[in-house]
């Protein structure tokens, strides 16, 4: 698929790696309707400021994104929260990692599905297929995203609407908090640029790859995780005692 003249939806394009996929798709020559749900980009004339865990914020969106003819959504906005369980709001990172992308995509389908071509593009996590501990509830939002993802790549196979994922690793963004951050510093964690990461997106969107898992530690995990969870149990267990020192 050729970038320019696309006309592309981005949710979550003020920080982190939406902002560095505005940049990135702008050169390329694609049309953008950005999203976000603070007065931070408010400036763009083709910015809507919405609060997708509402009825009214999606439907907000549907009808600028539907007025702006769009044939390619991003799903990027998300939320996180590291910390112990008992201290996270499961509610927030749920409606907004899960349940805001897929009322967003469901309203938009029968639009897309208009189009001569056009692309669903949903941005997880590596810990949507890896459980960590301090991201119970992040991890459950992006597994039911990873889930959501394959079930409608399939259920679209024979329309013209390709479905694609990508699973990035660590990314230096601002809803990593401290904490974070000096937990991933302390382990060795990779952590990436959302400029790298924009890079991957728009190249996937071009070449069509359905899934990509960025950093090929983090593809053996991921295929370790499922043929032999307890490897990856020992593994955790052992970095337990670190990780909780950063709660």
């Amino acid at each position: 698929m050729n970038l320019a003249g696309l006309r592309v939806l981005i949710t979550g394009a003020t920080g982190g790696i939406g902002s560095a996929l505005v940049d990135k798709l702008r050169v390329q020559g694609c049309e953008l309707l950005l999203h976000g749900n603070s007065k931070q980009g408010g400036c763009d004339k083709n910015f809507v400021r919405a609060d997708l865990t509402t009825p009214e914020g999606v439907a907000r969106l549907v009808d600028a994104a539907t007025n702006f003819n769009i044939n390619v959504l991003v799903n990027n906005c998300g939320v996180n929260d590291f910390g112990a369980f008992e201290e996270v709001d499961i509610d927030r990172i749920i409606k907004v990692n899960t349940v805001a992308p897929m009322r967003l995509t469901q309203a938009l389908l029968p639009h897309l599905r208009s189009k001569k071509e056009a692309v669903i593009y949903n941005v997880g996590s590596v810990f949507g297929q890896i459980g960590y501990p301090g991201y119970v509830a992040y991890c459950a939002s992006k597994h039911a995203l990873k889930g959501f993802n394959d079930a409608l790549t399939r259920e679209l196979a024979d329309s013209s609407v390709r479905v694609q994922y990508l699973s990035p690793r660590a990314v230096g963004t601002a809803m990593n908090g401290a904490a974070a951050n000096a937990l991933n510093v302390e382990l060795g964690n990779a952590v990436d640029a959302p400029s790298q990461v924009a890079e991957i997106i728009a190249r996937q969107i071009t070449h069509g790859d359905s899934r990509v898992q960025i950093g090929f530690v983090e593809s053996l995990e991921v295929r370790l995780n499922s043929l032999f969870p307890g490897v990856i149990d020992s593994a955790l267990a052992k970095q337990l005692k670190q990780i909780k020192q950063h709660f």
